[in-house]
């Protein structure tokens, strides 16, 4: 991954694109107290390898990308259900029931709405809509991503939303961005080098986004998300702009917006 300094100015931009969980929504946090709050996981002993958090990110990236690959249009709640129980078989548990295993599988794919926002979400996203249209491009689906709008997205209207199950792929799926350009084309009237796509998964986002040229911002959450290749990426991902938190990025955007017309 490379920090390549954008000669663009933030204030070229007319809209960003996000993604969501991960970079808005505390991905890692949800997966991780979902995960063991759930009734086989609970009983397991603190030092059981599904008890520790990288150990359950890590799974969950491994058993998510060919589930993805295989049902392009797959409910993102389903999905989630399938990766709860494809974790469990790679991890070889067999003490637990087939019925326990679909019923906490279903709960934890209908746990995304519970999913907190960042700190710093809601305040940043309000001050940077006073500049741009705010677009999310996100691995998810109209009913999993309704749940977080309702929840703690709730009272903040984005300009328009594109997710994976109307899509018909996921991110790194390049159709996912070609999808992007077209629509905020026709509806916003924005070409592909007037949008920012603001991200933490290098994989998913940031990599894809090189090849379609498409500008991009790095949140550096400091989690194992934005990180994480395991395999899947080639580690060589660039990007313009590099922040810890959407709160930076709106400090800069506020900053060189502040300069203009002096």
């Amino acid at each position: 991954m490379t920090l390549v300094p954008s000669k663009t100015p933030l204030t070229h931009f007319k809209l960003l694109s996000f993604d969501i969980y991960g970079t808005l929504i505390d991905w890692e946090g949800g997966v991780y107290k979902t995960f063991t709050k759930s009734a086989p996981i609970s009983r397991f002993p603190p030092n059981h390898p599904l008890q520790d958090k990288i150990t359950i990110l890590h799974s969950f990236e491994r058993a998510e990308r060919p589930i993805q690959v295989a049902n392009p249009g797959l409910e993102y709640s389903e999905l989630l259900s399938q990766v709860y129980k494809r974790i469990l078989q790679n991890h070889k548990i067999d003490d637990v029931t087939e019925e326990e295993i679909e019923e906490a599988g279903r709960i934890f794919g209908d746990s995304v709405g519970e999913w907190p926002a960042f700190p710093d979400t809601i305040d940043a996203l309000e001050r940077l809509k006073k500049h741009y249209h705010l677009v999310p491009l996100t691995n998810s689906s109209p009913k999993t991503f309704g749940a977080s709008l309702s929840g703690p997205f709730a009272g903040f209207d984005f300009s328009a939303y594109y997710t994976a199950a109307d899509i018909g792929s996921y991110k790194p799926d390049l159709r996912n961005f070609d999808y992007l350009f077209k629509h905020c084309k026709d509806e916003f009237g924005v070409e592909k080098s007037d949008i920012l796509h603001v991200a933490q998964s290098l994989h998913h986002d940031h990599e894809p986004a090189n090849k379609v040229d498409l500008e991009s911002c790095w949140v550096d959450r400091d989690g194992v998300m934005g990180t994480l290749y395991d395999g899947n990426g080639d580690g060589k991902a660039e990007f313009g702009w590099e922040v810890k938190s959407l709160e930076e990025l709106a400090d800069a955007v506020e900053e060189a917006f502040e300069g203009v017309g002096k």
